[in-house]
């Protein structure tokens, strides 16, 4: 299976704030810090807000922290929340898709199968088990 940029950004986030729980961060920091789209990373954000993995606060001292503590987070629900949009395959869409091997296609339940296999496995791990501490400042005269 393959994630998206999208979940790829919202996993980075959510195990960089579980290296701090208590800190708040900036999606600027956290952006500058993974060298990724700032723009992109806001978008991705809100969908974590949105969806009750963090909290978000405006002006002098805001920023990102987690909403729940990092143990009660597993990879699996964050990965089924931000690619619910995005079907394995076709037939997988919510309309069904367009694929003409449907009727007759030997693939769907193997498929279903795998990715239910995929989800139980991330389903094990909490972001507190994948923790991405911040990188130390280098730099001075040691």
């Amino acid at each position: 299976m393959r994630l998206t940029a999208f979940t790829d950004y919202g996993l980075r986030v959510l195990m960089r704030l579980a290296s701090a729980p208590k800190q708040s961060l900036t999606t600027d920091e956290i952006a500058r810090e993974f060298a990724i789209s700032g723009n992109h990373l806001t978008k991705v954000v809100r969908c974590l807000a949105k969806a009750g993995y963090l909290e978000t606060r405006r002006g002098a001292g805001g920023g990102l922290c987690l909403a729940r503590t990092p143990q009660s987070i597993t990879l699996g629900e964050v990965v089924r929340s931000l690619e619910q949009q995005q079907a394995l395959v076709e037939c997988f869409r919510s309309d069904g898709g367009a694929c003409r091997l449907t009727p007759l296609c030997g693939l769907k339940a193997r498929f279903a199968a795998a990715q239910a296999a995929f989800l139980r496995e991330l389903d094990k791990t909490s972001i507190a088990d994948c923790a991405y501490p911040a990188k130390p400042i280098q730099g001075g005269n040691d």
